[in-house]
């Protein structure tokens, strides 16, 4: 009788060479979706005044993009189309990832939507978002109502002093 041992590095083994025959055969077409099929790579600096979001997007037609603000969040939205390849010509591998993309993120700080500039050069995508300014900094004086004042008229006497 022969004896059989279970070795579960080779099953594990076995498995992997499985997966990696299934990815190698599902290699990206470049039919597009409506639903995201990858996000790009993004910074978020602070500059005291300003955040400074910057996408990584090589191969992205500025055309394709929707960038969306909020006074919280920001919203960057487009597609990736795959090169035309010449003819009798085979793409044998990428990793590449085509499609629509949408990356959305929530801001540390509220900024002012309506005053974010945006560049996009050579795949680089700057987005420049105003923040909010703190109304807690600004002093403001405050004068006392006299018996009988009303505070239309108090303010009235704090302009003209």
């Amino acid at each position: 009788m022969m004896i059989n041992y279970w070795n579960p590095i080779e099953e594990i083994d076995t498995v992997r060479r499985q997966l990696d025959h299934l990815f190698e055969d599902a290699i990206d077409t470049g039919k597009s979706s409506n639903y995201p099929s990858w996000a790009p790579a993004v910074e978020l600096w602070d500059t005291g005044d300003a955040l400074i979001l910057k996408a990584f997007l090589p191969g992205v037609n500025a055309d394709s993009l929707d960038i969306q603000a909020t006074r919280e969040s920001i919203s960057i939205a487009g597609e990736r189309h795959p090169e035309d390849l010449q003819e009798g010509t085979k793409r044998l591998f990428s990793d590449i990832n085509y499609g629509h993309f949408r990356r959305a993120s929530k801001l540390p700080v509220a900024i002012q939507n309506t005053k974010v500039e945006a560049s996009f050069e050579q795949g680089l995508l700057t987005l420049r978002l105003p923040k909010v300014e703190e109304e807690q900094n600004k002093v403001v004086k405050v004068n006392l109502l006299n018996k009988g004042e009303t505070s239309q008229a108090a303010l009235e006497a704090s302009h003209n002093s």
